[in-house]
């Protein structure tokens, strides 16, 4: 089986009568390889061109995401084609990031901030993680981790899906849990059902004082909707992705000093590395016995 594979995982060993070719859409030429590849890993921070070379990949039967998102490579999959994504890579990178955010505004630390050298004559009791009400729309793998890290230091977790599968609370029945919540946290994928499952219903159901954070896909979130609620203070939000995205220097998010803003960088620590190798090789060394890959993705997902 021939792979292509992207320069940040050139080193992974390869089963035998596996090859290989090292290449990111980004900046090169699409090699004379993708006439046979059947293995195909785009670059991790790449933008449409590295899923759109694809068409050019006719032999191309396995496609493996360094993304726990697969959003945009939905309109580019056909048969004979499996997806399959990064579940388990990015959850602890992501679960920090998530708690860097909530720690930061809780605790006023981006007010600080700027206050510079005057911060010390305005000190004063800021907010504490421990004991508040924490809801978590998206019971995934990166869900789950945040859950597990925001329980650690004593808040009180509910995880709500879409399904209300396992021991998650379904969001059709959730409204309780939201109008209850001191922080509430989207980590849900981009499909066509949560495309804007935050809008002006959504935020309404939220208590006044309750902090939103957004670390899945910006446009899960209706940021009109958004900016009208921050603009009269009843909510603070916390987002490390945005709709649009980068998000326009003139934008009214930047302006407002309840909301924080990081740019789209959850999974981007040195832990994804290694982590991409492991899940990379496993798949290859499962492909080689002959053994469904790991974190196939099926339908809408």
């Amino acid at each position: 089986m021939h792979l292509i594979i992207p320069p940040e995982i050139a080193d992974i060993d390869l089963p035998d009568g596996f090859d290989k070719t090292i290449y990111d859409a980004r900046r090169d030429p699409l090699p004379s390889t993708a006439a046979v590849a059947e293995f195909y890993v785009p670059s991790y921070l790449g933008d449409s061109a590295t899923i759109e070379v694809i068409a050019e990949m006719p032999k191309l039967r396995y496609l493996q995401l360094l993304t726990a998102g697969v959003d945009k490579a939905l309109p580019y999959l056909r048969d004979g084609l499996t997806l399959m994504n990064a579940r388990g890579v990015h959850d602890s990178s992501t679960a920090e990031l998530t708690l860097a955010l909530v720690l930061t505004s809780l605790r006023n630390i981006a007010g600080y901030l700027r206050l510079g050298p005057q911060q010390w004559s305005v000190r004063h009791t800021e907010p504490s993680l421990f004991n508040k009400e924490v809801a978590i729309i998206g019971a995934g793998s990166v869900g789950s981790e945040i859950g597990r890290v925001f329980s650690a230091l004593g808040a009180r977790v509910e995880m709500i899906s879409r399904s209300g599968s396992g021991s998650s609370r379904a969001l059709r029945d959730a409204d309780d849990l939201l109008h209850g919540a001191d922080i509430v946290i989207l980590v849900v994928p981009l499909t066509s059902e949560t495309r804007h499952l935050a809008d002006k219903t959504f935020f309404a159901k939220l208590k006044t004082s309750a902090l939103f954070v957004n670390v899945a896909r910006g446009e899960v979130v209706d940021t009109d909707a958004l900016v009208s609620e921050l603009q009269i203070g009843r909510l603070s939000a916390a987002l490390d992705v945005t709709d649009p995205e980068p998000l326009p220097s003139d934008h009214p998010l930047w302006k407002l000093h309840n909301c924080i803003i990081t740019p789209h960088i959850g999974g981007a620590t040195d832990a994804f590395l290694p982590k991409a190798r492991r899940m990379v090789s496993e798949n290859l060394e499962r492909l080689s016995r002959g053994v469904e890959p790991l974190n196939i993705i099926h339908g809408d997902y």
